[in-house]
C-alpha cells in the first residue's frame, strides 16, 4: 500500500508540473534550460562543469555536505566522485520557476539512477532549489540546495 500511495503522489506531482511548464514564459524557459543543460555536463562526467554554468562567487550546498562549497571546491569534489560511478538514467521534474530581473529561482525534484565502479546500481530520488543569475546572456548557478528524499528500503 506505501508503494501505491508513493506512486500516486509522484504520478501526481509529475502531471502538475507538467502543466506548469506548459505555461512558461520565455524567461522561465531559459532558466530551466540551463538546469538541464548543466546535468547534461555532469551526467557526461565532465568536472569542468562548473567553470561553464557556475558564477565564480557562489556557494552552493548539497545534501551531503557538510557545509557550503565554493565553485572551486564544488569542482575538486567533481573531479574526485565523478570517476566513482557512472548516471545510467536521471530526469528532473520542474515544480516551480520564478524570475525577478536577472535572478530566478527554480524549485524541482529529480530521480537519479547511477552504478559506481563495483556495478552496483543505486536510485536516488530528491529535491533542489537553485538561485540562478544572469551573467551577460546566459543564466548561472549563484547558490542551491539538493537533497536526496530518505529511502524506502
Amino acid at each position: 500500500m506505501n508503494k501505491l500511495i508513493k506512486f500516486i503522489t509522484l504520478t501526481l506531482v509529475f502531471i502538475c508540473s507538467v502543466s506548469q511548464a506548459q505555461k512558461w514564459d520565455k524567461k522561465q524557459t531559459e532558466v530551466w534550460e540551463a538546469v538541464l543543460g548543466s546535468y547534461a555536463d555532469i551526467d557526461k562526467n565532465d568536472a569542468n562543469w562548473t567553470d561553464k554554468w557556475v558564477t565564480a562567487d557562489a556557494m552552493v550546498w548539497g545534501g551531503t555536505n557538510p557545509m557550503p562549497r565554493s565553485r572551486e571546491s564544488s569542482k575538486r569534489w567533481s573531479t574526485y566522485s565523478m570517476p566513482l560511478s557512472k548516471t545510467l538514467m536521471s530526469e528532473y521534474s520542474p515544480t516551480a520557476i520564478v524570475v525577478h530581473g536577472s535572478t530566478a529561482v527554480a524549485h524541482y525534484y529529480y530521480s537519479n539512477g547511477a552504478k559506481n565502479k563495483e556495478g552496483k546500481h543505486k536510485t536516488t530520488h530528491g529535491r533542489c532549489t537553485d538561485v540562478l543569475v544572469k551573467d551577460k546572456k546566459a543564466w548561472k548557478f549563484l547558490s542551491w540546495h539538493c537533497n536526496d528524499a530518505p529511502s524506502s528500503d
